[in-house]
């Protein structure tokens, strides 16, 4: 992984005081009663929307978490410990990297839906949020926008095709080369998904990123970062799960990451 130093103590002024303004509106969150779970809906195939005010509450959660996982990628540090330091960073400000805002593709892992904390927000309600992405990450000083798309850039484990068979006489071909679209240097493009209150099920008796234990009580919460990299030797995709704890002030603190899957 290439790394850098990069200029963040600016970045972090504003970071800092988005997620202190944030907190304060979020402060219902830590103090009132816990977002009830999904009911079971009474039309089957048919799933409930939120009212304007449990899309207030996802709006506060998510700019605090989100303000709180910009912060922690910023201030990491370099060495082999995740999350580190990367150079050549950019955001997508969708959650999940979607049109809707909702994942097209669940990571597979009992109680991570989304839709299990916050009701399905409406279309101007995820508008709202992606804007406030968006301004979190202006005035931190980071890239955001659009996956970019690699021709002919294949993953990072796949083999060079064998050279084709020629018949005696016929030119020799030349083989064909996977990565030959993929970008000259390190590239990240990273999403990160919806707040989910409390640690999902199937993470529960999992190991971090660090070989530890998991052993969390209290007041948690879980963001999905997906991390898509590409580099001259092909692309890569790793999903974490970002735990985070509120301090006594109400500032959320990364306490641990979880990885949950790679393909390569």
């Amino acid at each position: 992984m290439s790394r850098s130093e990069m200029p963040t103590r600016k970045r972090l002024d504003f970071v800092d005081l988005a997620c202190i303004s944030c907190l304060v509106a979020i402060s219902a969150c830590h103090s009132g009663p816990a977002p009830k779970q999904r009911p079971v809906q009474d039309e089957p195939g048919r799933e409930r929307t939120a009212s304007r005010e449990e899309e207030l509450s996802m709006l506060r959660a998510d700019s605090a978490l989100f303000a709180a996982v910009v912060r922690t990628q910023l201030t990491a540090g370099d060495g082999d410990d995740y999350p580190a330091r990367i150079e050549r960073l950019r955001y997508d400000s969708r959650p999940y990297g979607t049109r809707t805002g909702y994942p097209e593709v669940f990571a597979g892992v009992q109680g991570i839906d989304p839709t299990l904390t916050f009701a399905r927000a409406g279309e101007s309600a995820m508008d709202e949020l992606t804007d406030n992405r968006k301004e979190i990450l202006q005035k931190s000083g980071v890239t955001f926008g659009a996956p970019v798309q690699y021709r002919q850039c294949a993953g990072v484990r796949v083999p060079a095709p064998p050279p084709p068979r020629r018949s005696a006489g016929a030119a020799r071909s030349k083989p064909v080369d996977v990565h030959a679209g993929c970008p000259k240097a390190l590239e990240y493009y990273v999403t990160v998904g919806l707040p989910i209150r409390g640690l999902p099920e199937g993470l529960k008796n999992s190991r971090d990123t660090r070989g530890r234990r998991l052993s969390l009580r209290g007041d948690v919460w879980t963001m999905l970062v997906d991390e898509h990299s590409a580099s001259p030797k092909g692309w890569s995709w790793s999903q974490y799960a970002w735990l985070f704890k509120p301090d006594r002030s109400g500032r959320f603190d990364l306490v641990t990451t979880i990885l949950i899957g790679v393909v390569e």
